[in-house]
């Protein structure tokens, strides 16, 4: 017999609840919406620091403390990882190097001569990924022949040739185009700090604004087709750019962005200008004098999952504060076409952007959660919130891919075409239909009734054919097999699927057999690249959560779901939320791991509340004896 008695975990379960929401709505911002912090490697707060020393932008706000930010995260082994507890990355150690010494880090203190020798360790520049390269160019220290980028006239092949900019994933071509620019002009501002510790020798530094001004611009005139290909790509960054000054709500993009409209329109550039004071939204103060460097801010997705756990946990429809997050929620719905558009020109827009900034870039994943968060709401009873939550299915349904799955930004791209590209990786800049995407989509259409039963039916038919050998399914918006596993069980049951279905038994009993001693859940970032790591890991709130919810959504009841769920309990903190060390989100798989502030502050409160109805649940007593 359990050593917690139903009747005490039941009462246990309602004060974590009670104190949860407490301490969930006191972080209401007045606007109404929820924020929480999206740690990143510190190649990203190196980024930041290089462009402005590069744009010669002065310095920049915080620096100071992004540059303790960074020190503080330095190994014992002297690098740097991807994620938090995972091995040293060269390419984010020379990152993290180059930052230091730009800012007047001395390369004689023992832990710069530790990182010094780490990078050599792990290979040295050669090894290090193309974006690192690029920055090693932009300064001098490394040949621009290693940096590989596509030529900017990709920006003028037409969308029925063999191959165009739309075929790329939504985020890449916030990429593609500025690098493009960049890579052609090859600008150089050489630096007088002498790097030969980890570069070797370079040639000497040309001094002078004269020199400077000549090397930052390319040393020929460029052909006809290349100058009117230059010309519209950066007509192509000033259309996108956002009311905040920065593009596609990404650090990378905007920091890219900057640099290529830097090079074809001047220091005076107006665009440069509006994101040099934008760019500063990505800094986030940590106190203790550290701050850090976001690569993009959520606070859309934050709101909808606050949202639906505040209601899960007992919160009324009607309360202010759920009142004032739906209208902020319903502010930021796209009414415009975005680039999207080019593979669907004749659906309407209804979509909601992952950023609050970005109104042309909605993609399906945010807009299924909000629809989740609004379907527990007083839809009904308001037509404002009706006939947006009737918008966005109606955009989300016209996203499906032939294939019946759902991709983040786009339909139908050309996939096929661009990994046939000589890119370093070309799944980097694809946006191809994935498990954890699809299984949102159906959860949400699923919510709506009959009207989209096609849709739905169709995307339960891509779920079971990509359900992997071992029961599980991948993910690639979060950690790992656990996030597309349990994000599936979730669709299904909510698509009516049988509990008895040999997919859905075949994923409850992988979820059992990776389930910890401790009663809980957890996987490392390096299951995207060793199997034996496949939902291992260290447990986690949010993880345990995830699979506490989806194995109650599939009728699971039993001991084993309350070591879970005592798990949770015995780990809230005394402010009445939990936290976490590891990343269980993912920007993209293993270079771009995310911790997300919101995670372990939401999910836990949707599994506590969903396993606190199976107790009210006369028929489950005997399960938990």
């Amino acid at each position: 017999m359990d050593a917690v008695s139903d009747t005490e975990r039941a009462a246990r379960i309602s004060a974590s609840l009670d104190v949860a929401v407490a301490a969930l709505l006191s972080e209401q911002s007045p606007e109404g919406c929820w924020e929480g912090d999206l740690d990143n490697k510190v190649s990203v707060d190196a980024h930041h620091l290089l462009a402005h020393r590069f744009l010669g932008l002065g310095q920049a706000a915080q620096g100071e403390a992004v540059l303790a930010w960074i020190r503080g995260e330095q190994t014992a082994t002297g690098g740097w990882p991807n994620f938090a507890g995972g091995p040293d990355d060269v390419s984010t150690t020379v990152m993290a190097y180059l930052a230091l010494r730009m800012e007047g880090e001395p390369p004689g203190l023992p832990r710069m001569r530790a990182a010094a020798e780490r990078i050599h360790q792990l290979g040295g520049p050669a090894a290090c990924r193309t974006s690192t390269r690029l920055w090693l160019a932009l300064f001098g220290l490394g040949p621009w022949s290693e940096v590989k980028a596509l030529p900017p006239e990709i920006v003028l092949l037409p969308s029925r040739g063999p191959l165009c900019l739309d075929d790329f994933a939504d985020w890449a071509r916030y990429l593609v185009v500025p690098l493009s620019v960049i890579t052609t002009l090859r600008p150089v501002r050489p630096t007088d700090i002498d790097f030969s510790e980890i570069c070797g020798p370079h040639p000497p530094v040309q001094h002078g604004p004269r020199a400077t001004a000549a090397r930052l611009r390319a040393s020929a005139p460029p052909s006809p087709l290349r100058a009117r290909a230059l010309a519209r790509a950066g007509a192509w960054l000033r259309e996108r750019q956002q009311s905040d000054g920065g593009w596609n709500g990404t650090h990378s993009a905007t920091v890219y962005a900057m640099i290529a409209l830097h090079l074809l329109g001047g220091p005076g550039e107006e665009a440069v200008r509006r994101a040099a004071e934008g760019v500063t939204g990505f800094v986030r103060p940590r106190g203790e004098g550290l701050s850090r460097v976001q690569f993009s801010r959520g606070p859309v997705w934050d709101t909808a999952l606050s949202l639906m756990a505040l209601r899960a946990a007992g919160v009324e429809h009607d309360h202010p504060a759920l009142r004032k997050a739906r209208g902020w929620l319903l502010g930021l719905q796209t009414r415009d076409r975005g680039d999207w558009g080019a593979h669907r020109p004749g659906l309407p827009p209804g979509g909601w952007s992952f950023q609050s900034a970005n109104r042309i870039s909605p993609d399906t994943d945010d807009t299924a959660i909000v629809l989740c968060a609004f379907q527990d709401g007083p839809a009904g009873n308001d037509p404002l919130l009706r006939a947006a939550v009737e918008r966005g299915r109606r955009w989300l349904a016209g996203m499906e891919w032939r294939d019946g799955g759902w991709a983040a930004f786009d339909a139908d791209a050309r996939v096929r075409r661009v990994l046939r590209l000589p890119l370093h990786d070309g799944r980097a800049v694809t946006d191809p239909p994935t498990a954890d995407v699809t299984a949102h989509v159906v959860e949400a259409l699923a919510q709506a009734g009959p009207e989209h039963a096609p849709a739905v039916r169709r995307g339960v038919r891509w779920l079971l054919r990509r359900q992997e050998p071992d029961g599980s399914w991948f993910g690639q918006w979060g950690c790992n097999y656990l996030y597309g596993t349990t994000a599936a069980l979730c669709a299904l049951a909510t698509a009516g699927t049988d509990r008895g279905h040999a997919a859905v038994r075949n994923a409850v009993n992988w979820l059992y057999s990776r389930q910890n001693d401790d009663g809980g859940w957890g996987e490392d970032q390096r299951s995207y690249r060793y199997g034996e790591w496949s939902g291992r890991g260290e447990t986690t709130a949010s993880q345990t959560a995830w699979v506490l919810h989806a194995l109650i959504a599939t009728g699971e009841r039993g001991r084993r779901l309350a070591a879970g769920v005592d798990w949770l309990l015995n780990h809230q903190e005394p402010s009445g939320l939990w936290r976490e060390t590891p990343y269980t989100g993912t920007g993209f798989p293993w270079d771009a791991p995310i911790r997300y502030g919101s995670y372990p502050r939401v999910f836990p409160l949707l599994a506590l509340d969903a396993y606190r109805r199976t107790l009210a649940d006369p028929e489950v007593a005997a399960a938990h004896r």
